[in-house]
């Protein structure tokens, strides 16, 4: 009788330790899947995602300064451009929608500041061409062509002047974004990011054809293909970011995000999405 009773807890004990197994396996399948971020998959979620741009070589830290900061939701993109004097640990400090006030406000300095650059150049370039002009309307052997062209030159800065005077700055706002991903024996090897944001594009000084727009562009703010992932989260003050990387050379960036704690972290996606 004590045997049978013995056999059948340990047979009760044996499926008790199995169910538990098998219940901690499944919250470790869903720990780990639900810890592992993917900017493409993660971004078509209703929850908003951080993400901090930073550049440069050395180990993402605290005073680590911000190129940008992009939030996604909804299978879309909000895209700032930062100045440099915003550091990560500013940024991590704030809810997302005070990330959202604190990026638009100087998203619009940034603008302001490239905006006021840009004109300062194009004066310069304005007044090196009336010089020019001047120069070859007082010469002998040059001829009229020459000159012509040197007025159309003219014509053609102060026309760019003119107009990068009156640009106005265009709040950011949810656009769509794109994955791309290239894979070698089935495994992603790199990840570009394409996120549409306003930004000035173009050239100014090419005589003939200043092309300079302020306009919505996909490479600004995740201007190269990433090659790494961070191989464990790093800790920044209280929170853990986990962080795609690109190097080549002298030249280095970061895509970092919060997660849930050490154990999580990011990961490419796997497949290519088109926004």
């Amino acid at each position: 009788m004590k045997r049978k009773i013995t056999l059948g807890l340990i047979v009760l004990l044996t499926l008790t330790l199995a169910a538990c197994g098998h219940q901690a396996t499944n919250r470790q399948n869903q720990r780990t899947s639900g810890d592992e971020i993917a900017f493409g998959r993660t971004g078509q979620m209703a929850k908003s995602q951080v993400w901090y741009g930073i550049k440069g070589t050395a180990q993402p830290s605290s005073k680590s300064t911000l190129t940008s900061v992009t939030i996604t939701q909804n299978g879309k993109a909000t895209a700032f451009q930062v100045p440099a004097s915003f550091t990560l640990a500013d940024a991590a400090n704030l809810s997302v929608k005070q990330v959202k006030q604190k990026s638009t406000a100087m998203a619009k300095q940034a603008f302001t500041k490239k905006r006021r650059a840009l004109i300062t150049s194009i004066k310069e370039a304005l007044a090196a061409e009336k010089k020019i002009l001047k120069t070859d309307q007082n010469a002998t052997v040059v001829s009229f062509a020459a000159v012509k062209m040197d007025r159309r030159i003219i014509i053609n800065y102060q026309r760019l002047l003119a107009r990068t005077a009156q640009t106005k700055f265009k709040k950011p706002r949810p656009l769509p974004f794109a994955v791309a991903v290239v894979k070698k024996t089935d495994r992603v090897k790199q990840e570009m990011i394409k996120v549409e944001s306003y930004a000035f594009t173009g050239v100014f000084n090419n005589p003939n054809n200043q092309s300079l727009n302020y306009q919505k562009s996909s490479r600004k703010i995740f201007p190269r293909p990433y090659t790494q992932t961070s191989p464990n989260a790093v800790k920044i003050g209280n929170d853990y970011f986990g962080y795609y990387h690109y190097t080549g050379g002298t030249d280095s960036g970061y895509a970092l995000t919060k997660v849930a704690g050490p154990n999580a972290n990011v990961k490419f996606d796997t497949a290519s999405s088109q926004g």
